[in-house]
This record gives C-alpha cells, structure tokens and sequence, in this order.
C-alpha cells in the first residue's frame, strides 16, 4: 500500500507470509551472521525507537509494525508519533527491501505471528531496522585516545549493558576482542537502552593474543584489568589515556601477570562481582579520577 504524501501513512507494505525476502532478511537479524551479513540490527521499545529516530535519523532503515497495532484504535493512537517522525524522515517513496537507499526509510506491517516471531524481547511496540555503525579495526600498538574497553564478554545481556556503562562513564571507544558477542544483537540492544550509538566500536584481537601482544610490544601497555590484588580502584590515578580490559565471565583474563591489576573493594565474604558490575565501578572510578585530574 502506497501511502499519500500528505496523509497519514499505514504502511508501504503489508507482509503475511514468512516465505518473502524482506522478513527473511528481518528475521536473520536476530543473529549475529545475519546482523553482519545484512549490516542490519534491530531495535525494540517504543521510547528507543523514538529516540534512535530523533537523534541519529540517517541510520533508520524501516520501521517494523504490526497489522494487530494498526486495527486497535487505542494502539495506533499510541504509536502515530513514531509513524510520523518516520513520514518525516522518509524519501517521497517507500523501499521495498530494508537497508536499499542511504536516504529512504520504509514502513512494514506484518502480520501478528510474523510479528511476534521477530519481537523476541515481547515489547508489543514497533521495532525499527537500523544500519549498523561501521566498526573499524584497532591498532593496539597507537596509544589509546580516552579510556578504551576491551571487552570479551559472550553473553550479548552483557555487552549491552556494558556499552550502557561505557556510554554514561566516558569511555572512547568499546573495542570487542573475538570472544565477544556482537553489541547488535538485539538482547544486547536492549540491555543498552538506546545507548548503541553513543559510543564507538572497533574489533580487536583474541583476549588470548593479548599477552603475548604485550611482550612483543604490538600492543601499547599497560592494559589495566581487574583482579582480586591489584591497587584499589578507588585510590588509583587513573590516566588520561588507557585501556582497561574486561575479561570473559567467569574466566577472567589470561596471564594476568601480563596485565595491570586493579581491584575493587569489597566486603569480607564476597570473592567477585558479576562482571559488567565490576566494570561499571572502575568506569565510575576512572571518571571520578580523570576528572579530578582535568579540574
């Protein structure tokens, strides 16, 4: 359905089958290979939605509905704002396929089963396919610019919520070693709350690969990382520049004597902390420190 340039739009298209190629391209991004292979993530929540439409407008792709939201007078009353920011951002005519032209921005409805299947978070709220941000390779042998976070962390609940951290902490640039799952899943969208964009990305070698990275000297020293007997995060003078590692769950970092340890204080009786928790108190400990040294 072709909406008119001055009325309200309903949709560019209305998808019922699971055979058609835009919601197989759709549903391949709830993983990682398809998030690569199509350079698509999607991202759920009304709220976000809006303010991914809002504030980075040129990634947005397609705004995904469904046919149930349009036929409950309540529901599409509701969701009319997004539908006309999107209007707003749209060239004068739909795409047909997500991610086709830098400039348009398409509007789906699916039907409610498509729909649900894509809704993995259950947020019953429009889902919009955003191009992802370009990830370039580091080069640990440059000097750090800011505090980088090297993360290796594979549960993408756990990325996201540490690209949330890292967003409200200051930190550069999240750069993600081989181990780590990818920010763009959409558990790790979620967990983000519509910081995604707020922070950049690199990828990064093996957490493995790193020691030896830093005997050679192709890595640029010293990477902090946390430990159970390094210097207290809360005295330590964090510098200006510097990477901080933050090692797998449950495994921690490989030759830790490689690295610089940093611990954080805790109560007699708790060995650890989960380890975006762990991450977010040196964050916050490395602004606290960086802005003292600043003032």
């Amino acid at each position: 359905m072709s909406p008119s340039s001055s009325g309200p739009i309903v949709a560019d298209k209305t998808i019922t089958s699971a055979s058609n190629p835009i919601y197989a391209t759709l549903l391949e991004c709830l993983k990682s290979k398809g998030i690569k292979e199509h350079q698509l993530f999607l991202i759920s929540g009304s709220k976000t939605v809006g303010e991914v439409l809002t504030r980075f407008p040129k990634s947005a792709r397609t705004l995904i509905l469904s046919t149930s939201m349009l036929e409950d007078p309540k529901v599409a009353t509701e969701i009319a704002p997004l539908i006309q920011l999107a209007k707003s951002l749209r060239g004068p005519q739909g795409l047909s396929r997500p991610g086709e032209s830098e400039n348009k921005l398409s509007v789906i409805a699916l039907s409610k089963p498509l729909f649900e299947k894509l809704d993995i978070s259950g947020t019953h709220a429009p889902i919009l396919a955003a191009r992802t941000p370009e990830v370039a390779t580091v080069d640990l042998s440059k000097t750090p610019e800011g505090l980088e976070v090297l993360c290796a962390l594979g549960d993408p609940a756990n990325v996201g919520a540490l690209v949330r951290s890292a967003a409200a902490f200051g930190a550069s640039r999240l750069i993600l070693l081989q181990e780590s799952a990818s920010p763009f899943h959409p558990k790790a969208v979620r967990a983000a709350s519509g910081t995604t964009f707020l922070i950049d990305f690199a990828s990064g070698p093996s957490i493995r690969a790193l020691p030896g990275q830093l005997a050679q000297k192709t890595a640029v020293g010293p990477i902090f990382a946390l430990d159970m007997f390094g210097e207290s995060v809360d005295s330590f003078q964090w510098p200006q520049n510097a990477r901080l590692l933050i090692g797998e769950e449950g495994q921690g970092v490989p030759e830790p004597e490689r690295f610089t340890a940093l611990s954080i204080p805790m109560q007699n009786g708790v060995e650890s902390l989960n380890a975006t928790v762990a991450a977010s108190v040196a964050l916050f400990a490395a602004k606290t420190s960086r802005s003292r040294t600043q003032g």
